[in-house]
């Protein structure tokens, strides 16, 4: 459960609308949009990315609501977990006595998973730079995890007998690829944090001040106290990055 919007209740209303992508796929571009620098990214740009260019969200004024109301929801329940430190993939279950089959399909699922992380950064318009000398090998570790999970694909595909301390081992090899790979995603997801308050503070530090052909940098832009903050921590400005601001 995340929050007041579970994943099953995410799940089904994306089958409802009839989604281009899984829900794990979908909470993974989530995960990678909220790691994106731009912090004007939010749920509402990824819908054409979840349903295509023409997204139909019910029949009605009232289902499309209470669709996006699920959808914008798991985004906040998203956010709320990642301030709480707890930041997983989507669940998936592996059996304690797992077939290949099984395992083979958790290391495909889970691999996918990693490649739309990505594109919910890219969704941002991140260059990698941009995340700084503390977030590339982040970014590396994620793709070299990737990699290691594509390597178990086809030989866990082939139809050969395993033993089964054999397939016990390389479970518990996956779930702490996995486990590397979430901790990653966390670490990464601070250096971007710190990323967008840095050019928020920047900008606002500058504002109204002449640059070097004549213009002016635009004023300083008013947020409401209550607003939202900028930065997408999810709290509010006045008790985030405008904690110390007079702003009203």
């Amino acid at each position: 459960m995340l929050g007041t919007t579970s994943f099953e209740d995410f799940e089904a209303v994306l089958i409802k609308l009839g989604a281009k992508l899984e829900a794990r796929n979908v909470h993974a571009l989530y995960l990678g949009a909220l790691t994106s620098t731009d912090f004007r990214l939010g749920p509402q740009r990824l819908l054409n990315r979840i349903f295509g260019d023409e997204p139909v969200l019910g029949g009605s004024i009232e289902d499309a609501n209470a669709a996006l109301q699920v959808l914008f929801g798991y985004w906040n329940a998203l956010v709320t977990e990642r301030d709480r430190g707890r930041v997983r993939l989507a669940p998936a279950h592996v059996p304690s006595q797992p077939t290949r089959e099984d395992l083979c399909a958790f290391a495909k699922g889970r691999d996918e998973e990693i490649r739309w992380f990505v594109r919910g950064i890219d969704a941002g318009g991140d260059d990698p730079i941009e995340l700084g000398p503390e977030g590339a090998p982040l970014l590396e570790g994620i793709a070299k995890a990737s990699g290691y999970l594509s390597a178990y694909v086809d030989p866990l595909g082939r139809d050969e007998p395993a033993e089964t301390n054999e397939l016990a081992k390389t479970r518990a090899m996956l779930l702490e690829i996995v486990a590397t790979v979430e901790r990653l995603i966390a670490d990464l997801m601070a250096v971007s944090d710190a990323v967008r308050r840095a050019a928020i503070e920047t900008f606002t530090s500058n504002a109204g001040r002449p640059t070097d052909d004549g213009a002016r940098i635009a004023g300083r832009v008013k947020i409401g106290r209550n607003a939202a903050c900028p930065c997408r921590s999810g709290k509010k400005y006045k008790k985030c990055c405008g904690a110390a601001s007079t702003v009203q």
